[in-house]
């Protein structure tokens, strides 16, 4: 009864302190997860305005340019005369044309215009109320904004600059109420440039612009440089949009038929803070049908009013489920742990325990013959240890030698019967471990935890390549195990050899390919398919595509061919390297066998890559096989298309 009381105490204790563990950790779980995932995709968004903003000021500047140096160009001298109006007309719509611009004019010193590229029949307007062209006139020198443009002056320029101004204004959820149904004004980035005459005297003004109503060139530019093409659930993970006041005119945010949501407005949250105050916005906010991380910036005319605003967004839903998932992958860990401690809890209780237990037994054991039996005889208490020796003593009569070499044999049966299980659980087991150490790794050297100096860079660009190293060795001795267990059994599906296998081989060995600056090749058919095992197919690709760029030369090559054969699909990887000797082919495929050459002592290695290739190959009823070639080797095997 002693026993059991006390063994009870020491799982109540146990169990008190797995209590508070378990209670506390899902708490601090769910910071540390909102902290590092949806904090930072804000920060992000950040980030990618002030891009976003390099990328529309530097269209301003290029505009700027080529307005300032096409009146140095073309209009130094004295006066404009009656006679090089035609000549004028001529030269700025071919520059207007090469530039790209939808306006370029000239006016006169006091800004009657004299010639305007796209409309020549109509000049002689006054344009000296234009604020852009009064401070070019005024300050004799370049200037370039953003500014509204009235529909007047765009059917001036011509009917098609008003068309694509005009709107009509798409209700919007969450938008602000207003009145208005259209939008007749355009929104176009203008700049102007004194004409000056040899002396330095003004002779006329040069001015230009292009409407942005309906230009998608900046948003696309900013998207393609900030989020690349990056899909979330087939939709785009990044948008950025160009607003007239509230309205989208320029924009790479879609609406749920798919087309650009042009004429749809802000929301009202976000027009009060950035139209109304005149301040940025970064938070969360409602984008036409869906909640984005977002930043918004003011666009401000010449004169600092606010006319419209740049805004960058990152699609919500994709924070949210990793942060959702990561709760549950974390809530998941913390309850298996609990389990496991709490089973584990046992073994120090029955530890404590066990010594007034194991003398109750040996007295049975005796009176039972069995003497064989030994126990511990350092119990701590000094009577048991009495009685524990004597007991001892007595089993020593046994024939020690029988005994040994009886236990010897069992084990050795045991490890040898056993050999491929252990292979299998150490795998299975390190492999979790090592792939949390890795990521931690990635994200330590990748600056997510913090700044790092170059020499913390460089060790832990050294510990991510050895745990790369590691995570493969595991991965090749589990499938090992696989193969001589006779467990290496085929789930075929029809798969896409590029786009299902050696393309995700190619991204997982792209660091390693740009560390070396080789160059990767991939001229698989993009139509070559086949009923296989598409997660053993990747081991062979990845075993392949690993092993090119490992012992392929510094800048070389990697090159991927594909082609049928019959009722075969052959696939080649090709890589820059030294060619290997007829001596050298026979070892490839071994077991452990690993080539004894400069390149190989250099590259760590088990010598089980190819040999569980070639089985994963043969599994598919094909074959492996090596071709030296003059600069390198090619791997190549065929496997049957349908089976």
């Amino acid at each position: 009864m002693k026993s059991k009381k006390l063994n009870r105490k020491i799982l109540i204790s146990l169990f008190g302190i797995i209590a508070i563990f378990v209670l506390s950790m899902p708490v601090l779980g769910f910071y540390v997860i909102k902290k590092n995932i949806i904090e930072r995709a804000q920060a992000k968004v950040k980030n990618d305005l002030n891009t976003a903003r390099l990328i529309y000021q530097d269209e301003i500047e290029i505009i700027r340019d080529v307005i300032r140096f096409t009146a140095l160009r073309f209009f130094v001298r004295d006066a404009i005369s009656s006679n090089d109006i035609d000549t004028l007309k001529k030269q700025l719509e071919e520059i207007r044309k090469a530039e790209s611009l939808d306006v370029l004019n000239l006016t006169d010193e006091n800004g009657k215009v004299l010639v305007r590229s796209r409309n020549p029949l109509l000049y002689g307007d006054n344009q000296a109320h234009d604020e852009l062209l009064r401070h070019a006139i005024s300050d004799k020198k370049a200037v370039a904004g953003t500014m509204i443009v009235s529909r007047d002056e765009l059917i001036k320029e011509g009917q098609d600059l008003a068309e694509r101004a005009f709107m009509k204004l798409i209700p919007t959820p969450k938008a602000k109420p207003t009145s208005e149904t259209e939008l007749t004004t355009g929104m176009m980035i203008k700049a102007a440039a004194p004409v000056l005459g040899y002396d330095g005297s003004l002779v006329g003004v040069l001015y230009g612009g292009t409407l942005l109503n309906r230009n998608y060139e900046i948003v696309d530019r900013v998207k393609q440089t900030v989020y690349q093409k990056i899909k979330y659930k087939g939709r785009d993970i990044g948008t950025a949009t160009i607003f007239q006041g509230d309205v989208r005119i320029s924009t790479n945010v879609r609406t749920e038929d798919g087309s650009r949501a042009i004429a749809t407005r802000v929301s009202e949250e976000v027009y009060e803070q950035v139209l109304t105050k005149g301040l940025d916005w970064v938070d969360r906010a409602f984008v036409v049908s869906d909640w984005y991380k977002t930043a918004y910036e003011p666009i401000r005319d010449i004169n600092g009013r606010t006319i419209g605003i740049l805004y960058v967004g990152i699609l919500e839903k994709p924070f949210t489920d990793m942060e959702r998932n990561t709760f549950l992958v974390f809530l998941m860990i913390v309850l298996i742990a609990t389990l496991l401690a709490c089973v584990l809890s046992a073994i120090p209780a029955g530890a404590i325990s066990r010594p007034v237990t194991n003398m109750l037994q040996a007295t049975r054991k005796i009176s039972e013959g069995n003497l064989g039996y030994k126990v511990d005889a350092q119990t701590g208490i000094e009577e048991l240890n009495i009685l524990a020796a004597s007991f001892n003593e007595m089993s020593t009569r046994l024939d020690e030698r029988e005994q040994n070499l009886k236990v010897a044999n069992k084990k050795l049966a045991e490890l040898n019967k056993t050999y491929l299980d252990l292979v299998s659980f150490v795998s299975h087991e390190l492999k979790g471990i090592l792939a949390s150490t890795t990521a931690n790794a990635y994200s330590l050297q990748d600056g997510l935890l913090g700044t790092i100096n170059d020499e913390q860079k460089r060790a832990i660009h050294s510990i991510t390549r050895n745990l790369g190293y590691l995570a493969g060795t595991l991965s090749r001795f589990l499938n090992l195990s696989r193969i001589e267990k006779g467990e290496l059994e085929l789930h075929r599906t029809e798969v896409s050899l590029r786009e299902d296998v050696f393309n995700p081989s190619l991204e997982a060995f792209a660091r390693e390919a740009a560390e070396k600056q080789m160059e990767i090749v991939n001229n698989l058919q993009p139509q070559l398919k086949a009923k296989c095992d598409k997660d053993f197919m990747l081991v062979v690709a990845n075993n392949l595509v690993g092993n090119a760029i490992l012992y392929g030369f510094n800048k070389g090559k990697v090159v991927l061919n594909s082609k049928e054969v019959g009722e075969k699909i052959q696939i080649e990887v090709y890589n820059d390297s030294r060619p290997v000797t007829p001596q050298e082919k026979e070892r490839l495929f071994k077991k452990f066998s690993r080539l004894d050459t400069a390149e190989t002592k250099q590259a760590k290695g088990t010598g089980l890559g190819l040999f569980i290739t070639k089985e994963i190959i043969a599994k598919h009823g094909g074959e492996i096989w090596i071709e030296p070639k003059e600069q390198g080797n090619s791997f190549i095997f065929q496997i049957e298309k349908d089976i």
